[in-house]
């Protein structure tokens, strides 16, 4: 893939999982990227977490040859956010690259009734913080970076999906908000099409998250080995990034274990993950 070098990306909730990942796959091609969170110690995290914060994720890009800033940032506040682009853009001059992964669902994944509970035993609290947070942000985020890329008649905007936006996957709340996030990307790229830039929602696999190691401890069942690293998925965004011919699908869907096949990217591990299309799509 072509080098990244001199181009900015920012990426929402970059501390942990497939955030992380992503901006680490996109400063191992020499980005500067921006790693935007609420997370800058471990103080109230568990064990497993206590070394993921904004300040190491920066700090592991550098270590990869790109430039790694963090960024704390609450994804929920619109002036917050706001005043993200406005210092990027200050410092920068520009925005190239713009990853819309942070959602607030995970402090309900640890309740008890994120999974095998039917949504009128569950709180509505849970479809209000993905809703604010992985949907609404996305939004926000994104009419901040398109106000930015439409003046330099380029960019890339990917929202982190899954597989819930199409089947039941999860919780009702889940489902409903992946495929809102579908839907602003396919409409966004609509909009944006004609000023050079390009909108995807993008699938991951089974990803190795710090979540799914730990879990992986107690369930033997799960094979860490046959799954995606999180920044395999930020080098398949790396390379959507280098593709300049890559806006004529703007506004799809992209699995990516598809766009890791379609532009020769193999993991960390020197394998290159199947899509899991047929089980799931």
């Amino acid at each position: 893939m072509k080098s990244l070098k001199g181009k900015v990306a920012i990426v929402t909730g970059g501390s942990r999982g497939i955030g992380k990942g992503v901006a680490l796959g996109l400063g191992e091609l020499g980005a500067i990227v921006y790693v935007t969170g609420r997370t800058e110690t471990g103080e109230g995290l568990p064990d497993f977490l206590k070394d993921t914060n904004i300040y190491k994720t920066a700090e592991e890009i550098t270590g990869l040859g790109g430039v790694g800033i963090p960024y704390k940032c609450d994804h929920a506040k619109d002036e917050e956010v706001e005043l993200l682009f406005k210092k990027v853009v200050e410092k920068e001059g520009r925005i190239d690259i713009l990853v819309n992964n942070a959602w607030g669902g995970g402090a309900h994944v640890m309740g008890g009734y994120f999974f095998n509970t039917p949504f009128w035993q569950q709180p509505v609290s849970l479809l209000e913080d993905q809703y604010t947070v992985g949907l609404r942000s996305n939004y926000v985020a994104s009419k901040f970076a398109a106000e930015v890329m439409t003046k330099q008649k380029q960019g890339l905007i990917i929202n982190i999906s899954f597989f819930g936006g199409r089947r039941y996957w999860n919780n009702v709340a889940y489902g409903v908000c992946k495929a809102a996030v579908d839907k602003l990307s396919a409409d966004t790229a609509h909009e944006l099409k004609d000023y050079g830039v390009s909108v995807f929602s993008l699938y991951p696999g089974n990803v190795s998250t710090e979540g799914m190691l730990e879990y992986a401890k107690y369930d033997k069942g799960i094979d860490i080995e046959k799954m995606e690293s999180p920044q395999f998925i930020g080098r398949c965004i790396a390379a959507l990034a280098t593709d300049e011919k890559a806006i004529k699908d703007t506004g799809k869907i992209l699995i990516a274990a598809e766009v890791a096949k379609a532009y020769d990217v193999i993991d960390i591990d020197g394998k290159q993950p199947e899509s899991l299309r047929q089980q799931l799509w």
